[in-house]
């Protein structure tokens, strides 16, 4: 049985929120190529996409149903468009792309490591990396982690800054912080 309407907005809306959260923090130019990770039913790829219009901008998940919903609904033959991934290698080309926003999709069987290397080599030399992800330090410095800034370096990304945090719920009673660092190839 479909849920009603009103039960499926309220879960979307956390992730609009968080979604607009991230969009706002990315620097997005005219004729820039965009890479979505974990894009969800594609909505965010068609805000950033909509804000500048000059884009082209490609989001990929691992969920084939919301893959199906996000080209069916948003889809742009040449402009928007939207492709399945294992949650390892991206269907994409070296190089291809001149922004990477990653949300909550740092979650690998092998660890964040091999995922950062992927996206590192979609970028293009001196592209932009925008991931948004839980924060995992013990520390209340509000810098990037130690481990997750190591893991940045080690696939090759350099100049890592956060950008800002807040607070995502997890649970009816369960929230954690998450942060947006920025990276470049």
């Amino acid at each position: 049985m479909a849920q009603p309407l009103a039960v499926v907005e309220a879960e979307r809306e956390p992730r609009r929120d968080l979604d607009l959260f991230v969009l706002d923090k990315v620097t997005i130019q005219a004729w820039d190529r965009l890479l979505f990770v974990g894009c969800g039913d594609g909505w965010i790829v068609e805000e950033a996409w909509r804000r500048a219009l000059r884009v082209y901008a490609c989001g990929i998940e691992t969920s084939l149903p919301l893959v199906t919903q996000a080209a069916e609904l948003r889809g742009v033959p040449g402009k928007l468009e939207f492709k399945t991934w294992d949650g390892e290698r991206t269907p994409c080309e070296n190089g291809g792309f001149h922004r990477v926003i990653a949300t909550l999709a740092l979650h690998a069987p092998r660890g964040p490591a091999s995922i950062l290397a992927e996206l590192h080599r979609v970028l293009e030399p001196r592209g932009h990396l925008y991931v948004f992800d839980i924060d995992r330090r013990t520390d209340d410095e509000g810098a990037t982690p130690p481990a997750f800034g190591a893991a940045l370096h080690r696939a090759g990304f350099r100049d890592i800054r956060e950008l800002g945090r807040r607070d995502i719920p997890l649970a009816p009673d369960a929230v954690a912080t998450g942060a947006v660092v920025h990276a470049r190839a």
